[in-house]
């Protein structure tokens, strides 16, 4: 909500005070942190085209009370227009405790509003949200426009319809945590944390009946060796940029824009060395209350990215993915055949960051003469051609699945190599374990036939072994860098229509 992004602007406005580094809370610091907070919202959240207005009813207030200050943003009307339709959000004051540290640092407590009201214009129906608990507070550093710590939680937050035919419906969160933390690595650098985590969610349609439930949902982000103050000065030219280059009629961003973006991205040094952001959910069950679903559950799922090594010459990139006890009720044709559980790991090693960096700003540049189709081409070209030269790879360094009757596990590295028939060589091993069972299953399937022949070619080409006391057909792929292509030693390329 933008009273969230309030809260963020009442302390970004320590950033232009002096005074912020001292001990004991002054008149004149108090008047300059009034003029910081109606300059912050006005700049960052109010918007030049009028799309959103803020209509405040009466002065920010900032008093000094002893070791800190009490700042108060007070009630105010918010209107958002998009495509000529109007529609008013009702804020009541949001109260801010700001403590000066040793280090200039602010302990920050804020009290933010319990009810949230959105309502259109054209017509009576909206959406109310309310939180019936809170504690939030923080640790910020204003010369870094960051918080260095996190602990805020809210709780018991609601959000339903103000259409009566809907009032049945609810969103509902048992709580929600914020969560963060710092810790100095080096000058202006430091190793951070930070996360969001839901508990106790739930949906009920306009029935009342409940549609989803999730025990708990997670979102955290990793930076190691971040280098805070070139973070903020990076930030601060992107909002300069959006200020100077604001989007044209057709909602597109100018040319111009994209041009000084890439000598943005040219001139700005190491950010942060390694960089990871994670989802996760637990306990989900989702009933759709249809005749041929009835009700899914899930366990656990969880979906990460990740890119380490971006302070030095070569970086990697990951992807991981994880599943556990997916289940469907009733179970649907071939549905024994669903993966019930999956772990994903892969990973794209030596990518050249410079040749990387210099592809971006490439695109971004050319975008304003070429058009952003054309500069993309030149851009992807030009990242294939770094990538063949380098001495990358393509690493599945896990990728398995699992269901009722089949499980499979597949391994292996690829390597691009310009001198290769192929511009690839590497291999890989997959081990299936289960196909006699599937393919039993399959002919007594009435609409099996053709899973019946993908099987027996599959059965067929793999060699046996045992797995854990299963019967399996184990598969190793080799591509050569003279062009072969090999099964468990077989030539495939006669089988291909290749040469």
């Amino acid at each position: 909500m933008r009273t969230l992004s309030l809260f963020a602007a009442g302390i970004a406005a320590w950033v232009l005070l002096p005074a912020a580094a001292q001990a004991q809370a002054t008149a004149e610091g108090a008047d300059k942190i009034r003029l910081g907070l109606k300059d912050w919202i006005a700049t960052h959240l109010a918007t030049a085209d009028k799309s959103v207005v803020f209509n405040f009813q009466g002065p920010i207030t900032v008093e000094p009370q002893g070791k800190f200050y009490k700042a108060v943003i007070p009630k105010s009307e918010v209107l958002f227009t998009t495509e000529g339709d109007t529609a008013r959000l009702a804020l009541d004051p949001v109260e801010l405790v700001l403590t000066p540290l040793e280090n200039g640092w602010l302990d920050t407590v804020a009290t933010i509003p319990s009810t949230y009201r959105v309502v259109p214009d054209k017509d009576d129906e909206g959406v109310e949200v309310t939180i019936g608990a809170q504690a939030l507070r923080g640790i910020f550093a204003p010369q870094y426009h960051a918080f260095m710590s996190l602990d805020g939680k809210l709780g018991q937050i609601t959000a339903h319809s103000l259409n009566p035919a809907e009032a049945k419906g609810a969103f509902k969160i048992d709580g929600l945590a914020l969560a963060g933390d710092s810790k100095a690595v080096g000058p202006d650098t430091y190793d951070s944390t930070g996360s969001v985590t839901l508990s106790g969610v739930s949906f009920l349609d306009e029935t009342g009946a409940q549609v989803l439930r999730l025990d708990g949902a997670t979102l955290e982000a990793k930076a190691a060796a971040a280098d805070m103050a070139a973070v903020r000065a990076f930030s601060d030219k992107l909002t300069d940029l959006q200020k100077r280059y604001p989007p044209q009629a057709d909602g597109e961003m100018p040319k111009e824009f994209l041009t000084e973006l890439g000598r943005v991205f040219q001139g700005t040094p190491k950010l942060f060395d390694d960089l990871d952001f994670s989802y996760g959910l637990t306990g989900a069950e989702v009933t759709p209350g249809e005749a041929d679903v009835e009700k899914v559950t899930l366990a656990s799922a969880g979906f990460g990215v990740g890119l380490a090594g971006l302070a030095k010459d070569a970086s990697t990139f990951r992807i991981t993915f994880d599943l556990a006890q997916l289940g469907i009720q009733p179970l649907p044709e071939f549905g024994q055949f669903v993966p019930h559980s999956a772990t994903i790991d892969l990973a794209l090693t030596n990518l050249p960051n410079q040749a990387l960096l210099q592809a971006l700003t490439g695109m971004l540049d050319s975008s304003a003469t070429l058009g952003p189709d054309q500069a993309a081409e030149i851009a992807v070209a030009q990242l294939q051609q770094a990538v063949m030269n380098g001495n990358g790879a393509l690493e599945i360094r896990s990728f398995k699945a699992a269901s009722p009757l089949t499980s499979i596990d597949l391994t292996g590295t690829l390597r691009p190599n310009a001198k290769a028939p192929l511009m690839m060589t590497g291999d890989a091993m997959l081990v299936v374990t289960g196909l006699d069972a599937a393919l039993e299953v399959a002919k007594a399937t009435p609409d099996g036939q053709e899973m019946v022949q993908g099987l027996t070619v599959l059965q067929t080409m793999g060699a046996q072994d045992t797995v854990d006391g299963k019967p399996a057909r184990t598969y190793k792929l080799v591509v050569g860098e003279n062009g072969d292509i090999l099964l468990n030693g077989t030539d495939l390329k006669p089988l291909l229509g290749m040469r």
